[in-house]
């Protein structure tokens, strides 16, 4: 049921007393009135044609339109009904889904920019770059037309939005800092405090390296936790990391006490020099570089903002400037928690702000704790009673927590092809929508880029078949090179005076010295030697990553001519440090670099040169040790060598640069073994044949070709008699890698290869619905890597798939399925024989 204040339901606008705002009836005008310039006031004594005035802000969100029902021939006397929102609707949050390319980043960014239109400011977390082209006007007025969207409407966003692009720990935008402790708990009620400081505490522990679910993980959050309450009640909270840092390492043993009943007080001591070092070197940045994180700056208001009167803040997050996964969600939870204690001092009824995250899977997660997640399901729950709305998206509902999904009351379902993520999403439809959820199943794999079931109960009785409007930005997925262009062109100077004012006129060290990506800015000092490192801190404290040393010892590279950089020799006996201590501090140097290095899937020795902000000489030193210690791997890329951490868990020395799709084991080794038990040959009547024992097993996982089809299937004459002679199918069957036969799977007889098991490829039984399907590292997975090498192209395969089905192959991508290799010795022998049986159903199998 809708809030009492809320307004009453809305009918859909296809309905007769729905009336679209004139200034979006397009396709009546007049078409020698269709372009804007026509009807301009022309002055004869100016060189060029004057502006029509802007358009009045509609009252409400135009999304899109609707479109044709399936099966049903378009009106062509009749322009498509508009499709819009009531500004406190969102207010109730907005989740977009739909596989990669259903359009479900359009349709949230035509939400940001219907926001502007209304005054609202939005907060948009970007993690591939794709958000960062709301900054770009459209350049194609006429498309506007012919899409039904008045461009003038185009020109009114362009007035009014003021976006802008923020890197965290880069220079490449506008640099924008996060210091966990860096919190503001004046104001806030006791229980609001509490729940701030246990925020933070989990934060450091997620940035030490912890997994917040383990045991070592739960205790030090509540050792610093603990440790932070009390600074708290003293009224000496720490300001920053350091603070607290040095807090912790001036406390002695006596001290160190009462906190061992939380954890053991040698994991204390090794978290708190892991925090120490936390602070220093090249994760500093993440801390220390640019203007610290404010939601004040983010969403334009207030003295220290560096807002443009009469304008809109959009405010993009562009996360791939940082280095790991880890890095990324702690940033998130920094922004959340500010977020969260923004709103709670600055309530309001109607909304106020709109908050974005375009792939929100990652960051809340079923099962996984990663730092934000209970930030995140705070917010979704609670934001709504301050006027802070909240969008989502995610190309898989199955990863996202479900009981966040269910804080979500407006629902954009885009294509939808795996019986998995349609599963997921059908209890969502059936609450919603429970007289049609099967019609709105069924067309969810069928649907086309931009097309989607949009189900709104708070503004529409029944689920409207839309498709999206065209945006009124250009489109694009910005990198970062275009980034610091528009930098350049749009925002440093601008702030540049701001982080000045905040800072003070003196700047820290690191933003003077320290540019990861990019050129200084004018704002910055120069650094004559580009080898040099950042000075961090004064010179009495340690020596830590990327400090520079008194002495340097050149070290040439033999990899090209050109002269090296000079390699840091740290001296121990002047440092007064053991050679272990030593050894352990190089280690967590290393450590660091590695994170760096992981930012992306692999680096040549520049690339990885200018994300440290040193020279190449000696970012290739840095790797080769990396590699000596098993912490990086190299390959050869042409003549590059190309480089990556192996913390990822990714391949990309076989093309393997993100998670691959792998079915879930289900037998168990004990099973395995009794299987094995049951498959071992034995001497008849103790005298015929041989004796096998089981000697060991090993699980290994192969790969298969998923092909997706789309297929078209003549109906049964009856059918055909009351309705259309045909229809469509999507579906996906399975290959081997080599032989291209189609894999069969029935329970009771486990996987078989086949040429052709089914007259259609829709019939063939295989793993859907059997298997289950997550997403892995592939540099986790034991797997045949020359089967991988050798596999066909994918015209080959595609070829092959069409002389067995009359259907059409789509995309093609590699999946793994985990087999158990069970090697039985003959008694008193050496030879070995190998069984190998499925890891779904323990059925025996010919690969």
């Amino acid at each position: 049921m809708p809030d009492k204040e809320r307004p009453l339901k809305k009918p859909p606008a296809s309905r007769p007393e729905f009336t679209i705002p004139n200034t979006r009836e397009l396709r009546k005008q007049p078409a020698q009135n269709a372009d804007p310039l026509s009807t301009a006031a022309f002055d004869p004594s100016a060189t060029t044609l004057s502006q029509p005035p802007l358009p009045t802000p509609p009252e409400n969100l135009l999304l899109g339109f609707e479109r044709d029902t399936v099966g049903q021939k378009p009106d062509e006397a009749e322009p498509p009904q508009a499709i819009e929102l009531g500004h406190g609707t969102l207010l109730r949050h907005v989740m977009a889904l739909g596989s990669s390319g259903s359009g479900k980043t359009v349709l949230c960014k035509a939400i940001v920019e219907e926001c502007v239109l209304q005054g609202i400011p939005a907060i948009c977390i970007d993690p591939q770059g794709d958000l960062c082209s709301l900054a770009l006007a459209t350049d194609e007025p006429q498309t506007l037309r012919d899409k039904g969207v008045d461009p003038g409407l185009a020109r009114l966003y362009e007035s009014k939005a003021d976006v802008v692009v923020f890197t965290p720990a880069s220079r490449k935008g506008v640099a924008v800092s996060a210091d966990p402790l860096n919190l503001e708990l004046s104001g806030l009620e006791p229980a609001e405090v509490v729940r701030a400081v246990t925020s933070a505490a989990t934060m450091i522990v997620s940035l030490l390296g912890y997994k917040l679910d383990s045991d070592d993980g739960e205790g030090l959050v509540a050792v610093f936790d603990r440790a932070l309450s009390d600074l708290h009640q003293a009224k000496r909270f720490p300001r920053s990391l350091e603070e607290f840092a040095h807090h912790l390492a001036s406390m002695d043993e006596g001290q160190l006490k009462p906190y061992t009943k939380y954890a053991d007080a040698a994991k204390i001591a090794g978290a708190c020099k892991k925090l120490a070092r936390l602070d220093v070197g090249a994760r500093r940045v993440l801390f220390h570089e640019g203007i610290p994180l404010n939601i004040d700056l983010l969403l334009g208001k207030g003295e220290h903002s560096a807002a443009l009167p009469g304008k809109t803040r959009v405010s993009v997050i562009y996360l791939n400037t940082l280095s790991s996964q880890e890095e990324k969600e702690f940033f998130v939870a920094a922004l959340v928690e500010q977020l969260y204690d923004w709103m709670l001092k600055h309530p309001s009824s109607e909304p106020q702000a709109l908050f974005y995250i375009d792939e929100v899977a990652p960051f809340i997660p079923p099962v996984r704790k990663p730092a934000c997640k209970d930030s995140l399901s705070v917010l979704f729950k609670q934001a709504r009673k301050y006027g802070v709305c909240c969008l989502m998206a995610t190309q898989n509902p199955g990863d996202v927590d479900y009981k966040a999904m269910a804080q979500f009351g407006t629902w954009g379902l885009g294509r939808l092809t795996t019986r998995q993520d349609q599963k997921k999403v059908q209890p969502t439809v059936k609450a919603l929508d429970p007289e049609n959820v099967e019609s709105i199943m069924e067309e969810l794999p069928a649907l086309k880029p931009g097309q989607f079931m949009f189900l709104c109960p708070d503004e529409f009785d029944d689920t409207l078949r839309m498709r999206t409007r065209w945006l009124y930005t250009q489109h694009k997925t910005l990198d970062e090179d275009r980034i610091e262009k528009l930098t350049d062109e749009r925002w440093r100077e601008r702030f540049a005076g701001l982080e000045r004012a905040v800072r003070g006129t003196q700047l820290d060290a690191s933003a003077s010295t320290t540019v990861l990506t990019g050129p200084a800015s004018d704002d910055t000092d120069e650094v004559d030697d580009e080898g040099a490192e950042p000075a961090y801190g004064d010179a009495a404290e340690p020596l830590a990553v990327g400090s520079t040393p008194s002495s340097r010892t050149p070290r040439p590279d033999d990899d090209t001519g050109d002269e090296a950089e000079a390699e840091d020799v740290p001296d121990d006996v002047e440092r007064g440090m053991s050679e272990e201590e030593a050894r352990a501090i190089r280690q967590a140097e290393l450590e660091e670099y590695a994170r760096r290095l992981a930012g992306k899937p692999s680096m040549t020795a520049r690339e990885f040169a200018d994300r440290l902000g040193v020279g190449e000489g000696k970012a290739r030193n840095l790797l080769r040790e990396l590699v000596k210690e098993g912490q990086a791997a190299a390959f050869q890329e042409g003549r590059a060598s190309v480089y990556f951490a192996r913390a990822t868990g990714l391949r990309p020395d076989l093309g393997l640069n993100k998670p691959v799709r792998v079915a879930l084991c289900t037998v168990t080794k004990d099973q395995a073994v009794r299987i094995g038990e049951s498959l071992r040959k034995t001497k008849t009547l103790g005298l015929v044949g041989v004796d096998e024992t089981v000697e060991s097993l090993k699980l290994e996982y192969r790969m298969l070709l998923r092909l997706e089809f789309q297929e078209k299937v003549t109906r049964m004459i009856l059918y055909r008699l009351f309705g259309q002679s045909h229809e469509e199918k999507l579906g996906c069957v399975y290959l081997h890698p080599r032989s291209l036969r189609v894999l069969v799977y029935r329970p009771s007889d486990g996987m078989r290869f086949e040429d052709k098991p089914e007259e259609h490829a829709s019939d063939v039984k295989d793993l859907d619905g059997v298997a289950t399907f997550v997403e892995q590292p592939p540099g986790d997975l034991n797997f045949d890597e020359n089967e991988f090498r050798q596999r066909h192209d994918e015209a080959v395969v595609k070829q092959s798939f069409k002389q067995r089905f009359k259907a059409s192959p789509r995309r093609i991508e590699p999946v793994f399925v985990p087999l158990w290799r069970i090697f039985m010795r003959e008694q008193g022998s050496s030879n070995l024989r190998i069984v190998t049986i499925d890891g779904l159903g323990g059925k025996v199998v010919d690969w």
